[in-house]
């Protein structure tokens, strides 16, 4: 009995003695590793689709016809093709800017000294991302992306809606210049400035993600949020001119969206606040400017209201059966000048 309590107790002290000399080890250790980067449950293609779906349908939806003659809009002329030539070699000037700057610090193995970053947007990254973690942050950079995608999305489906004069030929060439033009200025800035973004600058000493992503340097100024200007504004200002019933509710919504775009990268770390408010003073004058161009003039005659018409049907294809017969059918042509896509149900 008195040895096996001598075991016993023997035992006992073994064991505290491997949980202390555990225990000083994990002290005089270094501190655990930080985590590695996952994905959210929310993948970034997945964000996008669901953005895209999201702003044709509330383009649709905003997008009723004007019930009064349209006054036509300005013709498209050689400054088109002036500006939109110059925003492609605008773009293209950036990419060898891009690689020259790439090549530099290569050479010089490092990606040159880090810039300090001011008050402003260091008190607001503070309050913006906090203690977050690097998950979240990343679904909230997929969100970005989502809501990037309703406001580029939302002018489509109010055209494809709005039965107005020349939206083909007209208005849908005018977006196409006013988001060229943004993302070719916007580039060429990001590889002149060459900013770190905030993820990447505050990585080694917050210790977020092991190990730290490569820093792009690409963070002034945000072309998620400068693109989503563009967007919204190009598409109430073409709204204004078309006189379309629910203008007010498009430019608040496509701003709305488009404010969410650059606050959600700052809380995703991606961009610091002076980024955003950059992309939206560069963004909206894009918008705003590029349609102005083509504003009706005072005294353009007006163009009637096309009434609504049929849709030439091109193919059509079943896809269900049920019973022998063809219960939905997809029918694709034309309409109004434009794609039609039809689905016909049959109860």
């Amino acid at each position: 009995m008195r040895a096996h309590t001598y075991r016993l107790v023997l035992a006992a002290l073994l064991a505290a003695g491997a949980d202390s000399a555990k225990a000083q080890s994990i002290e005089a250790g270094a501190a655990p590793p930080p985590p590695q980067a996952s994905e959210p449950s929310l993948s970034l293609r997945e964000a996008q689709l669901v953005g895209a779906a999201a702003g044709f349908a509330l383009g649709i939806a905003l997008g009723r016809r004007a019930d009064t003659p349209l006054p036509a809009l300005r013709p498209l002329r050689g400054a088109d093709a002036i500006v939109t030539g110059s925003a492609v070699a605008l773009y293209l000037g950036a990419g060898l800017l891009g690689r020259k700057r790439s090549d530099a610090a290569s050479a010089e193995h490092g990606a040159g000294p880090m810039r300090e970053i001011n008050a402003f947007d260091r008190k607001l990254r503070k309050l913006a991302v906090g203690h977050r973690s690097l998950e979240k942050r990343l679904l909230l950079d997929h969100l970005s992306s989502s809501t990037l995608m309703v406001t580029l999305f939302q002018p489509v489906g109010m055209l494809v809606a709005g039965d107005v004069p020349h939206k083909w030929s007209r208005d849908v060439p005018v977006l196409a210049e006013a988001t060229v033009v943004t993302l070719s200025v916007n580039a060429f800035v990001k590889h002149l400035t060459h900013r770190s973004r905030p993820a990447a600058h505050f990585c080694e000493s917050e210790q977020t993600v092991a190990p730290c992503p490569p820093d792009t340097r690409l963070s002034f100024y945000s072309g998620h949020t400068s693109s989503s200007f563009a967007a919204a504004v190009a598409a109430g200002t073409l709204a204004d001119f078309h006189h379309l019933e629910n203008r007010r509710w498009i430019w608040a919504s496509g701003l709305t969206f488009a404010t969410a775009t650059g606050v959600l990268r700052v809380m995703a770390d991606q961009h610091y606040a002076t980024d955003v408010l950059t992309g939206m003073a560069a963004g909206g004058v894009a918008g705003w400017l590029i349609p102005k161009l083509h504003k009706p003039d005072r005294g353009a005659p007006l163009s009637e209201v096309a009434p609504p018409a049929a849709p030439a049907v091109v193919a059509a294809m079943p896809v269900v059966r049920l019973r022998g017969r063809s219960a939905a059918m997809v029918t694709v042509g034309s309409m109004g000048g434009g794609p039609y896509v039809g689905v016909h149900w049959q109860w």
